[in-house]
């Protein structure tokens, strides 16, 4: 079955939860943050199906360059003078690999942040998936992945 994104619910999150831990293992998020997010930058979170199935989300939203969200710690707030759009999470379980659901995705994301006035997507890359973001147009920037572990690399790509 054909896999599309559509946009994220607060209903989603436990589903999304789920997803992050068997995926992302310790990287993954409490339901509640999930939602907290989605509340926050609707416009920036997605989920990706196969008809009835959640295969996949992204969890994106505005936030500062170089100064990524503490991890397991919900935002509050999105802060004043944000300059990038951080993509927190981007999952695809098995089922939706090979589908170039990434590469349908980022071209949403980098929209939703130039109508944002935003001209940066930024994330942290885990467990060896800096050479993916990079083929992806994404490129490595010292400083940012304090905290996420020795193997992070924070990551940042034009927009445009």
């Amino acid at each position: 079955m054909p896999t599309r994104w559509r946009p994220a619910t607060p209903s989603d999150a436990p589903q999304i939860a789920t997803l992050a831990h068997a995926e992302l293992g310790a990287y993954g998020e409490a339901a509640d943050l999930y939602a907290e997010r989605i509340a926050l930058a609707p416009e920036g979170c997605w989920v990706l199906t196969d008809g009835g199935n959640l295969i996949g989300h992204c969890i994106s939203h505005p936030w500062r360059r170089l100064a990524p969200p503490t991890m397991h710690t919900r935002l509050g707030s999105i802060p004043a003078g944000v300059d990038c759009w951080y993509l927190h999470d981007v999952v695809v379980a098995p089922a939706g690999r090979g589908t170039k659901a990434v590469e349908r995705l980022l071209p949403i994301l980098a929209t939703t942040a130039a109508a944002h006035g935003i001209a940066v997507l930024a994330l942290i890359a885990v467990g060896g998936a800096d050479a993916y973001w990079a083929r992806q147009g994404f490129v490595a920037a010292d400083g940012g992945a304090v905290g996420f572990g020795p193997d992070a690399v924070y990551m940042e790509r034009a927009v445009g």
